[in-house]
């Protein structure tokens, strides 16, 4: 698989695979209205019908003669196609390349597709890298030397082909100098296919924003649009789409954007109106998965729940998030049952800290696996870890706090208390605990009134690294989970078991050593 992506990025370098190819002949008659049009073919020059193309504000489907006609807007920036599950994701630059740039004075914008090797795949990989987050040289180094490196590794391993997409801070408001000096053209080398082993789509986060700063009175849908062009001529479009198997994935931007210190979460109303644009070609069979930056969470800010009402009644409904920089799973209760928000904790953890987030979970991604319409499983892959590990084990009564001295009191310190961080624990997961072999109960989550802090991840940035606890020291995990011992001296083990059927242990009680905190500082 490796090689093939290889030789596709090589080729893409040379002539990418949505270059304009103007001698075409357009068999359909234009409306002299049109803003822009053009011809979607394949390889051959076979003409394409019914491909999805769109400038982000509005969408239109080819012809039989696979010719689209699309109005523009003031904010018109690219043109690009949503990219059917049938053909190959196209790469420039060795990144997904779907998208043309809107020139002045020019309306026709071609695309070409090449049909994938054996048709449509029913099953499929996908990779979400939450907050690369990267500063400066020392962080682009360590994400091209620890998260490339592993990511390319779990791709060649796959049994199945492999996607992957960002969930927004590329950057870290560091898009704003100079282009040739910032940081996305080295982020853009870094994520190159041949590098990741996969196409890397590319998604906005609030640290990607250009500073264009306003008051919340002068603040306009035209600001926050052109707040996003640097991003948008680095990376391409902000809001678009593209299938894989039965599956339609969709990437958003969620942000209403005045400046670094004054955003928040909602859609600008014509992002709605494209949704709904994007989302009426899709066959309510299928599987939709939505890509953010910042979690919804099923909440009532600025139209989060109009967006989530377009989503109803699909064969089955992800959330893909990041920001955070810790891990939380959530199904949908109330106003939308059953949709799955999956907020992933940050590949930079703790901001390139140290290996782990806020909340303990490591360093990492997640990576779910695609049959059909659903989500089969998926397992959150630590940088640099057996992906079987999933657990940190530890007594209740350690604080590790190494002259950092909380204002709390962990009320589950009794004697012969455990603790287990299982970081991609939802409430489905069933945790087990064996004494001395012999199984002598399950583990049971935090309370609402107890102190979800994983006081190990606490110790170590608050007390060894000595970072302000305002920012590391993380309350209100939800992938605690804690157990009286009736042996406080037994050997344990804990045995995690997801809804999928797999299994993970931990029988190592981690401690304050040396050996058991993150090298680095």
């Amino acid at each position: 698989m490796k090689s093939i992506i290889t030789l596709l990025a090589a080729v893409a370098l040379l002539s990418p695979g949505c270059a304009n190819d103007d001698d075409r002949p357009v068999k359909s008659p234009i409306d002299p209205e049109t803003d822009f049009y053009g011809v979607v073919a394949d390889n051959h020059g076979r003409p394409l019908q019914g491909v999805v193309v769109s400038d982000g504000y509005s969408c239109t489907a080819t012809d039989e003669n696979g010719v689209y006609q699309l109005t523009g807007c003031e904010h018109s920036y690219q043109i690009y196609v949503s990219v059917p599950a049938e053909y190959e994701i196209p790469l420039g630059e060795g990144l997904p390349r779907f998208w043309q740039q809107i020139a002045a004075g020019r309306k026709r914008y071609d695309f070409t597709l090449t049909p994938l090797a054996g048709g449509k795949e029913s099953a499929f990989n996908l990779f979400c890298v939450a907050d690369p987050q990267c500063q400066n040289n020392s962080h682009i180094a360590r994400f091209e030397n620890e998260t490339v490196p592993d990511i390319a590794g779990q791709a060649a391993a796959s049994d199945l082909p492999c996607y992957g997409i960002t969930l927004g801070d590329i950057g870290y408001n560091t898009a704003n100098t100079d282009y040739t000096n910032a940081v996305f053209p080295l982020m853009k080398r870094a994520m190159q296919a041949q590098k990741t082993g996969l196409p890397l789509f590319q998604l906005m986060g609030n640290h990607d924003y250009e500073v264009i700063s306003v008051s919340k009175e002068e603040y306009t849908d035209a600001h926050d649009i052109a707040a996003q062009r640097n991003f948008e001529y680095a990376f391409g479009p902000i809001n678009y789409s593209f299938d894989r198997g039965d599956v339609h994935i969709v990437a958003m931007d969620d942000m209403i954007f005045r400046n670094h210190d004054d955003y928040a979460l909602g859609f600008r109303d014509d992002q709605v109106a494209w949704l709904a644009a994007d989302l009426s070609f899709v066959p309510k069979e299928k599987m939709v998965i939505l890509c953010t930056h910042m979690p919804l969470r099923d909440g009532t800010a600025q139209n989060v729940q109009a967006v989530l009402d377009l989503l109803e009644g699909y064969a089955e409904v992800h959330v893909m998030t990041g920001h955070t920089h810790y891990a939380e799973n959530l199904i949908y209760a109330d106003r939308h049952p059953g949709i799955y928000e999956h907020v992933h904790g940050a590949v930079c953890g703790a901001w390139w800290q140290s290996t782990i987030n806020t909340d303990g979970t490591p360093n990492g991604y997640a990576v779910y696996r695609i049959e059909g319409p659903s989500i089969a499983s998926w397992k959150y892959k630590g940088t640099g870890l057996d992906i079987g590990c999933q657990i940190r084990l530890y007594r209740a009564g350690d604080l590790f706090m190494e002259g950092y001295t909380p204002n709390y009191r962990f009320s589950y310190a009794e004697e012969g208390q455990i603790v287990a961080n299982v970081w991609n624990a939802d409430e489905t997961w069933k945790i087990e605990v064996y004494e001395n072999g012999i199984r002598t109960g399950e583990m049971e989550p935090f309370g609402d009134d107890a102190t979800k802090r994983d006081a190990w991840a606490s110790g170590y940035h608050c007390g060894v690294l000595g970072r302000n606890p305002d920012n590391y020291d993380r309350t209100n995990t939800s992938h605690l989970f804690h157990y009286t011992l009736r042996n406080p001296s037994a050997e344990t083990e804990v045995r995690a078991t997801d809804p999928f059927g797999n299994v993970y242990t931990q029988s190592h009680l981690t401690t304050g050593s040396a050996a058991d905190y993150p090298a680095y500082e």
